[in-house]
C-alpha cells in the first residue's frame, strides 16, 4: 500500500482505492481488506468514496462514444454531488471525477472536470467568475465534441480544451494546450477565439487546425477554408496576421517572427481521420509524436544527437509502435532497446520505454 488514507477525501484521490473500486481482483481485494482489518475506523469514509466513485462510472454517455455533450455531464455531476457528498466540498468532489473519468475509458476517452475560479477579494466584490468546463483527452486517445454553439472539435491525444459557462452568450473563446482541429459555426456578432500559448487566433466561420503543446516554443496553424487573424496576446504592439486558405503559419514565440508556408496542410490534419504523415520532420519532433499517439516513454540518447535533426516521411495509421521504430532503424543508422520497468514490485511491468541511439 503506498498510501494511508483515511477521510473520504483521501480515498477519492488514491490511484490504488479507485482501480480496486473500478475492476476489483483477488488481488487488490486481499491488499483493502488487509488495510481494512487494520483500520477499521476507514471503512464508512472508504465506503462513501466508492458511492461517489460508483456514480461518476456510471455517466458515460452511452448514446455517443465519439461525441459527448458537456452540460449533460455537468448536470449529472451535480445529481451525484447532491446525492452522495452534500457536506463535502465541491472542488473536490469535482477534482475526484477527474481521477475517474481519465480511467473509464473505451474507444474516444475524455476527462471532463468543472473548476471553480474566484475573483480577488471575492468576499468583498461579491462576484464570481463564470465556472469553467475542462476537457481532456490522454495520450494515445482522440476524441470528438461539439461546442455549445454547434461548433465541432476534433481533439488530439494529450490535449486539454477549456471554455467558460459564458460560452456563446458574451464570447466564444476557448483555450487550447496541445492539438485540435475546429469546424467553427458562423456568429457574426460573436467571433470564435483560440487562445494557444501566447498566441490567439481569431475566427468568423471557418475550418482550421491549431497546433501548441506545454513546453512548444511555436504555435502552428493550418487553415483549410475561410479566414483567420494571428495575433500574440502578451503584446499590444505585435499587431496581426491574416490568413488565408490553404496558408500553414508557425508563429516563433521566441523571435515574435511568423512564417508562413503553403505545403501539403493535408499532412497537418491528417491525423483527426487516424493517420500521422510525416513530411521531412526531424527525428526529435517525430519522437514527442510518436510518444503521443502510443502513449509510450520514447527516449533519445546523447549519441543520438547527431541524428536529432535528421528528416524523416512517413504515414502511419494502425501500425503498432515497435514496427515504426523498426522503419526508423532501416531509414537511418538508428538502433532501439526495449526496457520494462517494474515501478512498485507489485503489479508487474508498468512501464515500456524506447530508447534510441546511433549505432
Amino acid at each position: 500500500m503506498k498510501s494511508n488514507p483515511q477521510n473520504i477525501d483521501d480515498f477519492l484521490f488514491d490511484d490504488e482505492y479507485n482501480e480496486f473500486v473500478r475492476e476489483p481482483s483477488k488481488k487488490n481485494t486481499n491488499k483493502w481488506e488487509g488495510y481494512f482489518d487494520a483500520n477499521p475506523e476507514t471503512k464508512t469514509e472508504a465506503a462513501n468514496a466508492r458511492k461517489i466513485i460508483k456514480g461518476l462510472l456510471s455517466l458515460k454517455d452511452k448514446a455517443a462514444d465519439h461525441e459527448i455533450n458537456e452540460f449533460h455531464l455537468h448536470q449529472k455531476f451535480e445529481e451525484t454531488w447532491g446525492k452522495y457528498k452534500s457536506s463535502k466540498s465541491k472542488s473536490t468532489f469535482l477534482k475526484a471525477s477527474k481521477l475517474v473519468w481519465r480511467s473509464i475509458a473505451a474507444a474516444a476517452v475524455i476527462v471532463f472536470a468543472v473548476t471553480f475560479y474566484s475573483l480577488l477579494h471575492n468576499s468583498i466584490l461579491k462576484n464570481k467568475a463564470p465556472e469553467y468546463f475542462e476537457v481532456y483527452v490522454p495520450a494515445a486517445k482522440q476524441s470528438q465534441l461539439t461546442l455549445p454553439d454547434g461548433t465541432k472539435v476534433w481533439v488530439n491525444s494529450d490535449t486539454k480544451i477549456s471554455y467558460s459557462t459564458q460560452f456563446n452568450s458574451k464570447e466564444r473563446n476557448v483555450h487550447l494546450a496541445g492539438e485540435a482541429f475546429f469546424e467553427v459555426s458562423k456568429n457574426e456578432k460573436l467571433p470564435f477565439k483560440v487562445f494557444a500559448n501566447k498566441a490567439e487566433i481569431k475566427v468568423f466561420g471557418t475550418k482550421f487546425n491549431v497546433k501548441s503543446y506545454p513546453g512548444d516554443e511555436k504555435v502552428e496553424t493550418v487553415l483549410v477554408d475561410g479566414k483567420v487573424e494571428l495575433s500574440r496576446t502578451d503584446s499590444e504592439k505585435s499587431g496581426s496576421v491574416e490568413m488565408q486558405p490553404g496558408d500553414k503559419a508557425i508563429f516563433n514565440l521566441k523571435t515574435n517572427k511568423v512564417t508562413f508556408t503553403r505545403k501539403d496542410i493535408d499532412a497537418d490534419v491528417a491525423w483527426k481521420d487516424g493517420k500521422v504523415i510525416f513530411r521531412n520532420v526531424e527525428l526529435a519532433e517525430v519522437c514527442k509524436t510518436l510518444s503521443r499517439r502510443f502513449s509510450a516513454e520514447i527516449v533519445l540518447s546523447d549519441d543520438a544527437g547527431r541524428l536529432l535533426t535528421h528528416p524523416f516521411t512517413f504515414t502511419i495509421e494502425n501500425e503498432p509502435l515497435p514496427l515504426v521504430l523498426d522503419y526508423l532503424c532501416k531509414a537511418a543508422p538508428l538502433m532501439y532497446k526495449t526496457e520494462y520497468i517494474d515501478l512498485d514490485g507489485e503489479k508487474g511491468v508498468e512501464l515500456i520505454r524506447y530508447t534510441i541511439s546511433s549505432k
